[in-house]
């Protein structure tokens, strides 16, 4: 973006850069919807909170004719000493190649030296499977930003004062923690269209770097306050004040790869969050409330209070249906919220079990009846088409659930109020991702999807039920980037050069079976090219959640870490039965 387009803003940092490490904190989208990303807040106030480091923002310019200049100041990515990605998204993946590009650097991190600044990459994306766009990037940090950002700076720092070749450079960076250099590591794959039952077939360090790299996170996040730090009204969410609540998840919902790879479960503390809160509301903004589960946390009940006491508003960013009282229903209607989101996922009981969602029709339903009865008007449902054992059965459910709220809940309540609210449905196509259970499952193919698309609409239309179905081309090539290995950084240069960005169109012209990655059923046994990051979980434990999951079985709550990490039950652990957050008193699990 260049320094004219600037858009209007409050907080953003303009550092004297004399002296000081430049970096450039680049997110590979439009200005609206990065600085709606609360990871990319954080990681701006830490890399400013160094006093001998500038950090200025860069966003995909609007048009194709503009080179990429930071927002704070217009300087272009080649003045930094370090350009540092935040990925979220596979769809972002051909942004970089695009800022790269306009920005004068060579694509390959192999075709970069000493002229160049360093790229980097960080973020949930990278955290899961970084090697499709491995080739671009000089090295990656794997986990969260409070452990990450120090170490880095002062790395990169001393390798600038003593004026380190960049092979040094990465080679210390490969010593670092949650460190991760690409060219560091020889890798062999099986041919995709003659796989006989492998897949990774060497992956092997050099020069030092670790057979393994370790993810890094924040032990004790009680008094980590992460939010908002840039007001950009013109953002995606720019009426919130976005605070986090939490990291990681209680519950591991077999399809969720945040669930698993950003465990374990850690809260901020209530008087940390009530503190972000009364910010937010002193602004004049509604609060919004991240977390994977806000729901989850323990002081959600006296927070929300809090806000609604102090005159404020809030939004949740998630929230379990067993979760949605009417207590919490009606302080959210009272502050404003118009629709209730329910996340059954499933449309039946069995398949719920399947994906580790333990709650019957009746409760959803119940939920939705809480919500409508304490004043608000609409009712959205998100749910996954092709999970792993879906039948037709499976999928009609969603339109008989969705029939049901509109008989029992939305109906009743148009008729006392004289107006009839909206029921929608969101349906995603499921797509498996690395660190899940259901990693080895295949994508359904396209034409599978579109018809059970199809036979949806045509149970719900006549009632007038929206529903919003993600395009099933779309969610195949999200399946082909999250599963890929470094074969998938061709196509994506392929796209780049070739055919506009297009990467069904690239397909043609790349030499690999794209459903080798994206539609096949992988075996258990195979090496996998993401199989070299340390989550703290085991694959024998991911395996064990398969097999539960495909019989149906269901893994209750339980927060004895140790007992979730090796994929036993907690009867199987007898001595560490303990309890805790998430586990009743007396029991655990």
């Amino acid at each position: 973006m260049e320094r004219g387009h600037a858009p209007i803003e409050r907080g953003a940092l303009r550092k004297d850069p004399g002296g000081k490490l430049r970096v450039a904190l680049v997110y590979p989208n439009s200005h609206a919807v990065g600085m709606a990303n609360l990871g990319l807040h954080a990681v701006y106030r830490l890399l400013n909170d160094d006093p001998g480091t500038l950090c200025e923002r860069v966003f995909l310019p609007e048009t194709a004719s503009e080179r990429p200049a930071s927002v704070e100041s217009g300087r272009p990515l080649l003045d930094f000493d370090a350009i540092a990605f935040s990925l979220s998204f596979e769809e972002d993946y051909g942004n970089v190649l695009a800022l790269l590009d306009r920005a004068g650097l060579p694509l390959r991190a192999a075709a970069r030296d000493e002229r160049f600044p360093l790229v980097i990459a960080g973020g949930i994306a990278v955290q899961i499977n970084p090697e499709p766009v491995a080739p671009f990037f000089d090295a990656f940090l794997v986990g969260e930003g409070e452990e990450l950002v120090g170490p880095f700076l002062a790395l990169l720092r001393e390798a600038v004062a003593e004026r380190l070749p960049r092979a040094g450079v990465l080679r210390a960076i490969a010593r670092l923690r949650g460190g991760y250099v690409p060219a560091l590591y020889d890798v062999d794959y099986a041919d995709t269209r003659a796989p006989a039952g492998a897949w990774v077939t060497r992956f092997e360090p050099r020069e030092g770097a670790p057979a393994t790299v370790e993810r890094r996170y924040v032990a004790d996040l009680r008094k980590v306050a992460t939010s908002r730090v840039i007001e950009s009204p013109s953002a995606q969410f720019g009426d919130l004040f976005l605070t986090e609540v939490a990291r990681g998840c209680l519950w591991g919902c077999r399809f969720c790869a945040a669930g698993f790879v950003q465990r374990p479960y850690r809260e901020v503390e209530l008087e940390t969050l009530r503190a972000e809160a009364r910010k937010g509301v002193a602004l004049g903004l509604r609060v919004g409330l991240v977390g994977p589960d806000t729901s989850d946390h323990s002081g959600l009940d006296p927070l929300t209070c809090t806000i609604e006491e102090a005159g404020g508003t809030f939004s949740p960013s998630s929230l379990r249906v067993d979760a949605i009282t009417p207590e919490l229903a009606g302080r959210m209607a009272r502050g404003g919220e118009r629709s209730v989101t329910l996340a059954p996922e499933a449309g039946t009981d069995r398949l719920r079990k399947v994906i580790n969602k333990d709650f019957p029709d009746d409760r959803i339903v119940q939920a939705a009846r809480d919500a409508i009865g304490e004043g608000m008007s609409h009712v959205k449902l998100y749910f996954m088409c092709g999970l792993p054992t879906e039948s037709e059965e499976d999928v009609l459910g969603m339109a008989r659930l969705a029939l049901r709220i509109r008989e029992e809940v939305m109906l009743p309540a148009a008729r006392a109020r004289g107006r009839m609210g909206r029921i929608t449905l969101s349906v995603n196509p499921f797509v498996p991702k690395p660190w899940t259970p259901f990693q080895w499952a295949p994508m359904h193919d396209r034409a599978c999807l579109e018809g059970k698309r199809r036979a949806l609409q045509k149970a719900l239309r006549p009632k007038g039920i929206e529903v919003d179905f993600f395009s099933p081309r779309e969610a195949w090539l999200q399946a082909l980037l999250s599963r890929g290995d470094r074969r998938c950084a061709d196509l994506l240069e392929l796209a780049h050069r070739e055919t506009a960005g297009d990467l069904r169109r690239a397909l043609d012209r790349w030499p690999h079976d794209p459903d080798f990655f994206a539609g096949r059923e992988i075996g258990v046994g195979e090496r996998l090219p993401w199989d070299f990051l340390q989550q703290g979980l085991t694959k024998v434990f991911l395996a064990r959640e398969l097999r539960r999951g495909l019989a149906g079985r269901v893994t209750p709550k339980c927060a004895v870490e140790t007992c979730r990490a090796c994929g036993l039950d907690c009867a199987d652990h007898p001595e560490l039965a303990r309890g805790g957050v998430g586990a009743a008193p007396g029991r655990a699990g």
